[in-house]
């Protein structure tokens, strides 16, 4: 059964949430060097942070593909090659602008930063397009739609460790019963990330109706994760002040 391209792409993941609590993940090193983020302003940090986890799904997101087209042959492998090498021309335009970010952000202004993530949403939509473009393309089935879907959450999931590992190491910093209690929060997200790992398993067995069901779900754990996130991140700043 083949499910909806517009369903695949899950409105790009809860992209709001995303925009209104960005989550701190794991730097590259490779290409955006963590010294370059230290005493930047907050949103600007944060755009970059978050760019950085796009990137990470982009990544996963075209190995997963690569691995696809690795089945296929004649036209289908080059139809397929084809797709893929516009989604790797999106993904490096991507992460252009992010070094970008990452080169000017102590000097943005808010509505500098404001206007680079509404052009770096613009290319996230891009990308998603063109996932679904490769798709319909090669006529992929459930099984290589499942794939796709669970290279995502995977990047997703590993980012959301590192980003309570973040807030573990921050909340260390504070004192008696404020560490405490931050620190009751933060077993309780970590708790979520647990969830969303072992729906993640049982993507393997879903189809059809449920697998639709599947997604909507990661969809709200992403939303809560990053509201949660956003929460414990500002009461960890307002105990520090």
């Amino acid at each position: 059964m083949k499910i909806p391209s517009s369903a695949l792409g899950l409105a790009i993941f809860a992209q709001a949430a995303l925009f209104a609590a960005p989550v701190a993940f794991a730097q590259d090193s490779t290409s955006h060097p963590s010294s370059a983020s230290q005493g930047q302003p907050s949103s600007a940090r944060q755009a970059i942070q978050w760019s950085q986890d796009r990137l990470t799904e982009f990544d996963a997101t075209i190995a997963a593909l690569e691995r696809d087209a690795a089945r296929l042959q004649g036209d289908a492998r080059v139809r397929a090659e084809t797709a893929l090498n516009q989604l790797r021309d999106k993904r490096d335009a991507y992460r252009t602008q992010a070094d970008e970010a990452v080169a000017n952000a102590r000097t943005w202004t808010d509505s500098q930063v404001t206007e680079a993530r509404k052009s770096l949403d613009e290319n996230w939509t891009a990308f998603q397009t063109a996932i679904d473009e490769y798709l319909e393309t090669t006529k992929a089935d459930l099984t290589s739609r499942q794939a796709v879907l669970e290279a995502e959450l995977e990047a997703r999931r590993k980012a959301w460790q590192n980003s309570i590992e973040e807030l573990r190491a921050k909340a260390d910093k504070l004192a008696g019963e404020q560490r405490s209690t931050i620190k009751a929060r933060i077993d309780a997200l970590s708790a979520q990330a647990d969830q969303a790992k072992a729906r993640i398993g049982r993507l393997q067995d879903a189809s059809g109706k449920a697998w639709t069901t599947a997604k909507k779900s990661s969809a709200e754990a992403q939303q809560l994760f990053s509201d949660t996130y956003a929460s414990i991140r500002k009461s960890i700043e307002d105990a520090s002040k």
